[in-house]
């Protein structure tokens, strides 16, 4: 009766509801995007996914420069209108960057092309500013909707995002267009998304348009950290994160870029959206908590226990049929993919507890150790795969760069926890 009375407690709790909320969505999301894998393995060559995922390493890597990281900071403040004073000075930012970026991406873009060794990219990096500030938007409006508790327009986004992604790159595939329906089938999604979601939302607009100079400077001060500790930080973690694509693309084919990108997705894409759900509303959970003080161990140790028991199994089951699936679902020239999933399960099954629980630092305003860690991080990694490529061994590359990440991620876990202990420790029950 009382593991009843339990389990009917968790289930009517808030945090449930939140998590469920954006778990189905992404699950479904997830569903479609895995779907659609084995039709464009068949499509698009692999040197085409090594193309792809180069550009959208570098895509990605510019999208957290836009906002400053301002947009983390959304969910801090009491005032509602701090808030949305922030909302404005991180879509201001944006539009800015975002045009500041035409400059190197229309009139630069063959030094992009012969530093990163491919003619090819000469021709996808004028689309940069559209993908940048399309991102840009959804991810300040992403941590507006997470604020106000609004996860049914998150999720409207996630399932909008992945069947309008999956239709465009299977029908540009089908209908010739192999070297760009990739990247134009992500931008439809995203700006396809970012346009449903807007609009299925009671958005103020007409609040945000009434710009206060004095409210943005002031927060912009307030929250300096995370521009000044935050942005070096994320930007260390995806410089890190996509470095096998940006570093060995140099010196290695395309093709073994594309084998790689392909578990790379396999593995981390519902990994991501299951930590970011998480993350989202950990960071919303703790943060409200810290402000009230109240402790936040009891829900932290849960939290880790649920991925030890629930999703754990799940991994060391894929390090025995790996290969042999991605034979089956994406075709025998696709074979090696899961030699390199297999490599990466220890470390993403790690990243689904670091991400999830990257907002500590942020609640306790611990952004410039964060940041140090960071460097550690990037240069171990650096020095992994620069001793594959000093020994011409792709694969040995991608097996101490996971190495690495699984040891770093560690070293972050332990301090996370070490944050809230003290925290803890100084509040009375």
């Amino acid at each position: 009766m009382k593991i009843e009375n339990h389990i009917k407690k968790i289930a009517s709790s808030e945090f449930f509801k939140y998590s469920a909320a954006l778990l189905s969505s992404n699950a479904v999301a997830q569903v479609i995007g895995f779907i659609i894998y084995p039709v464009i393995t068949r499509i698009y060559s692999k040197e085409t996914f090594g193309e792809f995922n180069l550009f959208f390493s570098i895509a990605g890597i510019l999208t957290l420069f836009a906002t400053g990281r301002y947009n983390l900071a959304i969910i801090l403040p009491e005032s509602e209108k701090k808030a949305l004073a922030l909302f404005q000075l991180s879509m201001l930012l944006t539009l800015g960057f975002s045009l500041l970026l035409c400059i190197p991406a229309f009139w630069g873009k063959n030094l992009f092309a012969d530093l990163f060794n491919r003619k090819e990219l000469s021709t996808l990096l004028p689309l940069l500013p559209l993908f940048v500030l399309i991102s840009g938007s959804w991810n300040v409006m992403n941590y507006y909707f997470t604020r106000q508790k609004k996860y049914y327009n998150i999720s409207i986004y996630n399932i909008s995002q992945s069947v309008v992604n999956a239709i465009s790159k299977c029908l540009l595939g089908l209908k010739g267009f192999v070297h760009f329906g990739l990247i134009w089938g992500t931008f439809f999604g995203q700006f396809s998304a970012l346009v449903i979601a807007f609009f299925k939302s009671d958005f103020p607009l007409h609040k945000v348009l009434r710009i206060n100079k004095a409210e943005i400077k002031e927060v912009a001060k307030t929250y300096s950290n995370f521009p000044k500790y935050e942005l070096p930080n994320e930007s260390l973690i995806a410089i890190a994160g996509n470095l096998p694509v940006l570093l060995l693309s140099v010196y290695f084919d395309m093709a073994e870029i594309g084998l790689y990108a392909l578990a790379l997705a396999v593995a981390s894409n519902p990994v991501y959206i299951f930590a970011n759900s998480m993350y989202q509303v950990l960071f919303e959970r703790f943060s409200g908590k810290v402000r009230t003080g109240e402790k936040i161990k009891r829900e932290l140790v849960r939290f880790c226990k649920v991925c030890f028991i629930a999703i754990l199994p799940f991994f060391i089951l894929f390090m025995f049929i790996s290969e042999w699936v991605f034979g089956l679902l994406f075709g025998a020239e696709w074979c090696r993919a899961g030699l390199y999933f297999k490599y990466m399960l220890p470390w993403q099954f790690m990243v689904i507890l670091t991400l999830s629980l990257c907002c500590i630092p942020d609640v306790f305003f611990k952004q410039k150790a964060a940041m140090k860690i960071e460097l550690i991080h990037i240069t171990v990694r650096i020095i992994s795969l620069s001793a594959g490529i000093y020994f011409n061994n792709f694969q040995l590359a991608i097996a101490l760069y996971c190495t690495v990440s699984v040891i770093i991620s560690g070293i972050k876990l332990v301090w996370y926890f070490n944050l809230v202990k003290q925290y803890d420790n100084n509040k009375t029950d």
